[in-house]
């Protein structure tokens, strides 16, 4: 297949009595670049605008303006130790998503299916003075033949089926596992194989000198509307710093992750266990690090985390989720005193659809974090949004 690019201005086209009667698609096309693909190739576009604004309040301090538990729940930026309360309120349309799709079918009838998706969260570009203009991030971009995933998408060892609906914009971080990154994923059926980007946090900074790729295997389960996944985890933690004279040291880290989707008449449980060695960037946002470095060695952390989620709908527009979340840590001795060990924190919402695209919801959620000294801090958020999907 070929790909032609046309390049066409109204202006010199057409008079602006006949541009008059153009449909505002047309004009909308026509004004932009067009890329046509030989008659084979299906474009689609989707995403959603959504609307946040977050009353938060915190026990133990405040949250800064540009940090990005401001604009969702982060476990980790729940402020410890202090000695005066804090609150915020904070709106932000940075949630907003947009995507393309195509789908390429080849002469033997196979298909080639591509998928880009941005945001606008986490990035730099903009204040809340003027203009709010923030930068767009890359959250996927990845191709699909004959059962071989290759590009940026979540991990493997992820079951997005089993996360929960939440005003907030992921909701129970501290125990799922969400990671997207690069790979390599093979499907066979409801058997997945990856080899993914490796990765390792030591003392709460970032390793790049891993070189084996994780590998991960999925199994995935399912019973009439129902599903379950169960995925493990294999990598070679990594770390090397030349400034400081510390030589190259490795350590190995094992996890597995059960979760899925219970239907309950028109109702759904959702939940999720996770357990592991030097698996902490994988869950919680990486509010646990992968391994500390003591007398020169790589000490693996160990983590457990789960939640349990039940959806129950009051009538065909109307529905409330209400949910537990947990995670807890271990770490060696000698590993540093602020070094979060346990996290946990309930939440429920109310969703309301007036119409099929539209989403109203209100969400309360609070949240306890504790580090190794045995400092801790609480949090309580009042969210609500309004989405408009597409």
């Amino acid at each position: 297949a070929t790909t032609e690019i046309y390049t066409l201005s109204l202006h010199d086209a057409l008079p602006i009595s006949s541009m008059r009667k153009l449909p505002m698609v047309l004009l909308a096309t026509a004004a932009l670049p067009m890329a046509v693909n030989a008659a084979n190739t299906e474009f689609s576009f989707g995403g959603f605008i959504k609307m946040d604004a977050m009353l938060s309040t915190y026990s133990d301090g405040d949250i800064a303006p540009a940090n990005i538990g401001r604009d969702f729940y982060v476990p980790s930026t729940i402020p410890v130790g202090g000695q005066d309360e804090g609150a915020d309120l904070d709106y932000s349309a940075k949630s907003t998503r947009l995507n393309m799709k195509t789908v390429t079918t080849l002469e033997d009838g196979e298909t080639v299916t591509g998928f880009i998706e941005m945001d606008f969260l986490s990035s730099p570009g903009g204040t809340e003075v003027v203009s709010n203009s923030y930068n767009p991030r890359l959250r996927h971009a990845f191709f699909k033949y004959d059962g071989l995933t290759a590009g940026q998408t979540w991990t493997t060892f992820m079951n997005t089926g089993a996360l929960p609906e939440t005003v907030d914009f992921f909701g129970p971080s501290e125990s799922s596992v969400f990671v997207r990154q690069t790979q390599f994923r093979y499907t066979m059926g409801d058997f997945d194989l990856a080899i993914e980007n490796p990765e390792t946090t030591v003392d709460g900074a970032v390793s790049d000198d891993g070189m084996l790729p994780d590998f991960v295997a999925r199994y995935n389960i399912k019973s009439g509307n129902s599903n379950f996944a169960v995925a493990a985890l294999v990598r070679q933690l990594s770390y090397e710093d030349a400034v400081n004279n510390v030589d190259s040291t490795t350590a190995m880290g094992f996890g597995i992750n059960v979760s899925g989707k219970i239907m309950i008449g028109g109702d759904d449980l959702k939940l999720s266990l996770t357990s592991g060695t030097g698996v902490g960037r994988y869950v919680g946002l990486g509010a646990v690090t992968d391994a500390n470095l003591v007398n020169g060695d790589l000490k693996a952390s160990k983590t457990t985390a789960a939640f349990i989620a039940y959806r129950h709908h009051w009538t065909s527009k109307l529905r409330s989720t209400a949910m537990y979340s947990m995670l807890t840590a271990d770490y060696d001795s000698a590993a540093p005193t602020t070094s979060t060990t346990d996290i946990s924190s309930v939440r429920v919402n109310l969703m309301y659809n007036p119409v099929e695209p539209i989403t109203y919801g209100v969400e309360y959620s609070m949240a306890t974090r504790e580090i190794d000294n045995g400092a801790n801090g609480d949090m309580s958020r009042l969210q609500v949004s309004a989405k408009y999907s597409f």
